[in-house]
């Protein structure tokens, strides 16, 4: 498979185990269907998503690295995926407190919202190529292009 198939996989894959999660959130709620009944997806949801989007940093940490050093422009896009990285983990560390106190409840809620927020944001800004590869996967004898090329993946 090459590059450019696996970063359109991946990006599926993290979109679907975002709307599942926000959807685990969702009757995860107290006041919402009696009690924290998602709360045991919620944490096997975010835990997948956060070890995706740590793959998906790690394939393209060339060019973060680029980016870093001057040779690839992006460094508000570089900004807000560290924010969102950063608010992930934050939200991950405190999920366990946040059952046993308030003010940690808050915080996770917060950092949690502020990192799923960033990854439907990133995930917007990519519908374009990612419509186009979906596009080239239905149409049959167009390969998906090697990554290197303009249609690879943005980052």
């Amino acid at each position: 498979m090459n590059k450019t198939l696996r970063n359109f996989w991946l990006d599926v894959a993290l979109c679907l185990l975002l709307g599942l999660d926000v959807a685990a959130i969702s009757v995860t709620r107290p006041e919402i269907a009696g009690g924290h009944t998602g709360l045991h997806a919620h944490v096997i949801i975010s835990i997948f998503l956060t070890l995706g989007c740590l793959v998906h940093i790690g394939l393209h940490w060339q060019w973060f690295r680029a980016v870093l050093t001057g040779k690839a422009k992006g460094k508000i896009k570089l900004v807000m995926i560290s924010m969102v990285a950063v608010m992930m983990l934050l939200a991950g560390l405190s999920g366990h407190a946040a059952l046993t106190s308030a003010a940690a409840s808050n915080f996770h809620s917060f950092t949690g919202s502020m990192a799923l927020i960033g990854l439907f944001i990133h995930g917007v800004k990519h519908t374009r190529w990612m419509a186009s590869m979906a596009k080239r996967l239905i149409t049959l004898g167009q390969p998906a292009p090697e990554a290197g090329t303009s249609a690879s993946h943005p980052g």
